[in-house]
């Protein structure tokens, strides 16, 4: 396992396409050209020039104006329906591996580098204007989006083996397991009320945030490993909250 550094961080962010623009940066050809025709085409003229028809249809001025918004409205809509074609076929190069996202953490000091953001940050809320994502209470400003060539060509530059010396044998996990625990504790994510394993999924999805290099991976790990990690937990403090 080798220890991305914070220069390649630094790199990595700084070779993306920000995400308010990367929709359309990595669109397809044909796809970018239609989007150019489609803003060449001006919807206050359009309105004009359906103003100017209304003027021969018969009917009242709610007939009239639903006639002079058509061909605005037909722009418009073309536009939104191409841009959330775009964009969710970035995600889907993101959840392919094809593009890897780059952004800041908040709160954002001076000296705070890129973090890498993980796949599973990309089910929350994604705002393309302003190029932040949001994910659990999580704030990733900043954000880049950098394609897996680019990202090879860095982490191959100067990459040093950090891993130490393991001994034989699968590691444990229920360091990182009880990490996980404690820390959605603190954020009011355990509801004593639900089942133990209604828990399992907010756990696995900290770790991913958390320990992206976890050895195993945390979607290998075994419910029942989480289980036996968090049951304890669950069962103390179910019997606090009754007192």
């Amino acid at each position: 396992m080798t220890k991305t550094t914070k220069d390649q961080l630094s790199q990595l962010h700084h070779a993306g396409a920000p995400l308010s623009g990367a929709w359309l940066s990595y669109a397809r050809a044909e796809d970018r050209a239609r989007w150019v025709e489609l803003k060449n085409q001006s919807a206050p003229e359009a309105f004009a020039k359906g103003v100017e028809a209304s003027q021969a249809v018969e009917g009242d001025i709610l007939t009239k104006l639903t006639q002079a918004f058509k061909g605005p409205q037909a722009i418009l809509t073309a536009r939104s329906e191409l841009a959330k074609k775009l964009q969710a076929n970035i995600l889907s190069y993101i959840a392919n591996g094809q593009l890897h996202g780059f952004g800041y953490e908040l709160p954002r000091q001076v000296a705070s580098a890129p973090v890498a953001i993980p796949k599973v940050a990309w089910t929350g809320q994604c705002d393309w204007v302003n190029g932040t994502l949001s994910y659990q209470g999580l704030q990733f400003v900043g954000v880049r989006l950098t394609t897996n060539r680019k990202r090879n060509e860095i982490l191959e530059r100067g990459h040093v083996d950090l891993t130490p010396p393991r001994a034989v044998g699968r590691p444990s996990v229920a360091k990182d397991i009880l990490s996980a625990i404690h820390a959605l504790h603190e954020a009011g994510e355990i509801d004593v009320t639900a089942s133990q394993y209604s828990h399992i999924c907010k756990l696995r999805g900290w770790l991913e945030l958390h320990r992206p290099d976890l050895d195993p991976p945390p979607n290998a790990i075994s419910d029942e490993t989480f289980r036996k990690q968090f049951a304890p937990f669950f069962k103390t403090l179910k019997e606090n909250t009754k007192q």
